[in-house]
């Protein structure tokens, strides 16, 4: 593929993506949901995050053959920042920086 047939193919990605979100920010406006409604989408980002952090952290030992104690305990720092603070920017750095910290030891 040559420059301009990558040029069209981000092009066309990006033209269905924005008309497979358009007509639901249209719909957003004029739809009025219950707070039940709203209170439980919230909870989507959260339990998508869930879904792809979990598997990771629980089996991790079954495909590397090993435990990574450094690995468990990075986890278990995140998951207490996590709940502490609420905010997933210091979740991730706390987590990042002691996972760098025990695997540098």
């Amino acid at each position: 593929m040559n420059g301009i047939a990558y040029f069209v193919a981000i092009l066309l990605a990006a033209l269905a993506t924005y008309l497979t979100r358009f007509p639901s920010l249209l719909l957003g406006r004029s739809l009025s949901l219950s707070p039940r409604i709203e209170r439980g989408l919230r909870y989507i980002p959260i339990g998508v995050f869930a879904a792809l952090v979990a598997p990771s952290i629980l089996l991790h030992g079954a495909v590397h053959g090993h435990l990574d104690y450094a690995f468990y305990g990075a986890s278990v720092v995140a998951l207490v920042t996590a709940w502490l603070t609420k905010n997933p920017l210091w979740t991730m750095m706390a987590g990042v920086i002691v996972i760098a910290g025990l695997r540098m030891l």
